[in-house]
């Protein structure tokens, strides 16, 4: 005979399990009240599931602690038949029911938890993925805004599709073009014209110059020579130094001395 277990709960948490969390994360679990919550969380040993297989008990173990609490497995009795006559299922029973439930179909109702499946290496970290249409923030970390006490008696609504400001002036009205019409193409606009008279310069007194000339008469009269007074300059004779003595030192640089070098003969055969 196949050996059946009951799965239980006493309120116990895995170590560094605080049990406001464990509490939310089995109330998304089983989706249950609070009551039940209150009726798990009461200190005494509640039975979750009755004469279920090892599989079965193993789900609600790996379930339970990926949400922080510390079931019990405890295997049944000779004594309690695992055929025994059905009797009423408790609150806690029918909320680890559908828990426990296996999945039948891709989709299920709104009365229906998927197991919750842990994020990849975050099982000790009591991290999951919630069922799809949880809510987001925990019973604890919801907060209500107050509501605020707003004046209107001075407000006036007005009727329906009232502009919100005043009616804009008409535009104006279009130019009279009647009196107008197109010139051919090329023709001169009537009324447009030079500003300025043209100028009639007096050319009388030019003329042209035979070809060939070279506008010498144009060339500007030669200059003229300066006057320069040179009676205080001598030319030197030829060969003379052009600088005076104090001029003309000159640093006196040394030879090199080449005693110590000689000359080998590599002239020999080797």
């Amino acid at each position: 005979m196949e050996t059946t277990y009951n799965v239980y709960f006493a309120g116990r948490l895995l170590p560094g399990q605080e049990i406001a969390g464990v509490r939310a994360r089995l109330g998304r679990l089983f989706n249950a009240d609070q009551a039940t919550l209150d009726k798990l969380f009461s200190g005494r040993t509640q039975l979750l599931k009755r004469n279920c297989d090892k599989a079965t008990a193993a789900r609600y173990k790996r379930a339970m602690e990926k949400a922080g609490a510390l079931p019990v497995i405890k295997a049944c009795t000779p004594h309690e038949p695992a055929h025994a006559a059905p009797r009423p299922a408790s609150a806690a029973e029918k909320i680890a029911a559908l828990a426990a439930a296996p999945d039948k179909t891709a989709y299920r109702s709104s009365h229906e938890v998927r197991e919750p499946q842990p994020l990849a290496g975050s099982e000790r970290d009591g991290l999951y993925v919630a069922p799809v249409g949880s809510d987001v923030l925990r019973p604890h970390e919801r907060t209500t805004p107050p509501s605020a006490e707003i004046d209107t008696s001075a407000l006036v609504l007005d009727e329906s599709a009232q502009r919100l400001s005043d009616e804009p002036p008409p535009p104006p009205p279009a130019p009279d073009t009647s009196h107008l019409a197109l010139g051919a193409a090329g023709e001169d606009i009537p009324g447009i014209g030079p500003t300025r008279a043209p100028l009639s310069p007096d050319l009388s007194g030019l003329d042209l110059s035979p070809p060939g000339t070279d506008f010498s008469d144009c060339r500007p009269p030669p200059a003229t020579a300066p006057a320069l007074d040179l009676t205080a300059l001598e030319l030197a004779e030829p060969g003379s130094d052009v600088l005076e003595q104090k001029y003309r030192t000159r640093e006196q640089v040394r030879a090199p001395a080449t005693d110590h070098i000689a000359l080998s003969d590599r002239g020999g055969a080797g």
